[in-house]
């Protein structure tokens, strides 16, 4: 198990480590940490009479979202940051049965999300400052075979490092960009998932690991108006891998060279507030990566949702 993470138990060390240095060389007068905390949960309800014409059926939905953050000046030459992201969301739809009536069909999961990363900077107030970084995501449940549901399954850690710059850092506007290199672990309990849902064949990943590394590009946007009543937040990811675990494992195959086409996530977010409690939400994701599916895949979600914001 040791020999699998080096990379992520060298990092934990160095953190660690660092964490040590900056609290014997920051005063006892240290600020508190910086937090930040945006949840809300949507609840949808369209209902139709027995005799509607034209198709359309009773659907229930519910979603719940929380992004927090967490930052720190541990010294005046390093700050640290955490962002954790959660979404769980289920939906139902009233079906018609043989018999002409109607029934309810079970919640079924329509988002599904757990994503931390921990980003430590060293502020030299140079141009570009280098910084380490280590991020985990998951999901709460992996449904994708029936009665064999596992939790915190696939889990994907990244190991970075590398230089990051603010392009853009204000009180309403900020704007920030790193470039460098990453580890990936991707750990898979596949035991009962066919070779058909998977990213590659359970013969072609022993101990249901794959390990890679690469170059990753990470932008975030942030803006609000001066009321904060309208926000926009952004973030382009790339990953292009250079090395796998699996590569040539794979030779005759259609797959064989899926692991070196570039990894890309980007995210944008509107939120439009309209009462202290009450937001309109705005969610749009394009998502590619060719291991998973050949063309682009995009999410979109619009809703009207109790809010709750919490920043000190």
């Amino acid at each position: 198990m040791l020999k699998r993470f080096p990379l992520s138990i060298v990092s934990v060390i160095l953190v660690s480590a660092l964490y040590t240095s900056a609290q014997d060389s920051v005063p006892t007068t240290q600020p508190a940490w910086k937090l930040s905390v945006l949840t809300n949960l949507t609840l949808t309800l369209n209902s139709y009479s027995d005799n509607w014409t034209g198709g359309e059926f009773s659907a229930f939905s519910w979603a719940w979202q929380f992004t927090g953050t967490a930052d720190r000046a541990f010294a005046k030459w390093f700050t640290n940051k955490n962002t954790l992201k959660l979404a769980f969301g289920q939906t139902a739809i009233e079906a018609k049965k043989t018999d002409g009536s109607k029934e309810w069909q079970s919640l079924k999961k329509s988002s599904d999300l757990i994503d931390f990363e921990s980003v430590g900077r060293f502020t030299l107030q140079a141009f570009v400052d280098p910084f380490i970084g280590v991020r985990a995501v998951t999901q709460f449940y992996d449904m994708r075979v029936p009665g064999h549901d596992y939790f915190g399954n696939p889990l994907v850690l990244t190991e970075s490092f590398g230089v990051i710059r603010d392009i853009l850092k204000g009180q309403l506007v900020t704007w920030s960009a790193r470039l460098g290199g990453a580890v990936r672990q991707t750990i898979e309990r596949n035991e009962f998932i066919p070779d058909s849902l998977l990213p590659v064949p359970n013969s072609l990943m022993p101990h249901n690991y794959t390990n890679d590394g690469g170059v990753e590009f990470v932008t975030d946007f942030k803006a609000a108006s001066k009321d904060n009543r309208l926000s926009y937040i952004t973030q382009f990811k790339l990953y292009e891998a250079l090395f796998s675990s699996i590569a040539g494992k794979q030779d005759g195959l259609p797959s064989e060279n899926f692991w070196r086409y570039p990894d890309i996530s980007w995210e944008n977010t509107v939120g439009i507030t309209l009462t202290k409690y009450v937001m309109l939400n705005l969610f749009a994701q394009l998502l590619y990566d060719r291991e998973i599916e050949e063309s682009v895949r995009y999410r979109e979600t619009v809703g009207l949702a109790l809010t709750y914001t919490f920043a000190n």
